[in-house]
């Protein structure tokens, strides 16, 4: 075996390794809490033990610090910010199908990061550097996104034009959260089971009819 490929090995495992780590903390914090949950808990759940995790992390905030740096959701609406700047220039574009997208896309990444974001709702108050650092990358980065996007629409005549922006983008990504929140938080969906696209088609519409241009 070749050096060169001995230390791609190498760095592989040490990828695979640091990407295990995470993965199960996610899982533990989420059902135990930042404080309860011990570097034992994550070793014994990756079968490692506590002193390998040490290697690649000095502490569970260290840790935690990571989960929100790379279990982001940010990525999948930057993508299809990335389309929209494509398909916008189609004849055929509908603003109401792009939203649709957006929003069953940005329910799904919230489904699929459901123990971080639970994690940081319910230890937000125990650690609230941690949850502004949520806040300043995820939330409110993905809402400037989407104010622009708008402004870029309000530009071509699609809709009217805004005061503010950006409050407009967090009224509509409220609107998915509030489904996000009292849905799957707070378990909504045993009493009143409503479908990720029914809630998203419905709150487009309302968000439209009031961006509209007039006339």
């Amino acid at each position: 075996m070749s050096p060169r490929v001995s230390a791609e090995r190498r760095e592989q495992y040490i990828e695979e390794r640091h990407n295990q780590i995470l993965d199960a903390a996610v899982e533990i914090f989420g059902n135990k809490g930042l404080d309860v949950a011990t570097m034992d808990d994550i070793a014994q759940a990756v079968g490692i033990s506590k002193g390998t995790i040490y290697l690649y992390f000095k502490s569970k905030d260290e840790i935690f610090d990571a989960i929100l740096a790379e279990r982001s959701y940010i990525p999948l609406l930057i993508d299809s910010m990335e389309y929209t700047k494509i398909s916008t220039e189609s004849a055929d574009f509908s603003l109401q199908s792009f939203l649709e997208d957006m929003g069953n896309k940005f329910l799904g990444a919230m489904d699929k990061y459901y123990p971080l974001f639970h994690l940081v709702l319910a230890d937000a108050h125990r650690y609230p550097v941690q949850a502004e650092r949520v806040y300043n990358n995820f939330i409110l980065k993905a809402n400037r996104m989407c104010a622009e996007f708008l402004t870029a629409q309000s530009k071509a005549g699609r809709i009217r034009e805004l005061e503010s922006p950006l409050i407009t983008a967090r009224c509509f990504m409220g609107m998915l959260i509030v489904y996000y929140l009292s849905q799957g938080i707070l378990g909504g969906n045993k009493f009143l089971p409503i479908d990720h696209k029914v809630w998203v088609k419905e709150a487009v519409r309302l968000f439209l009819e009031g961006v509209q241009v007039n006339g």
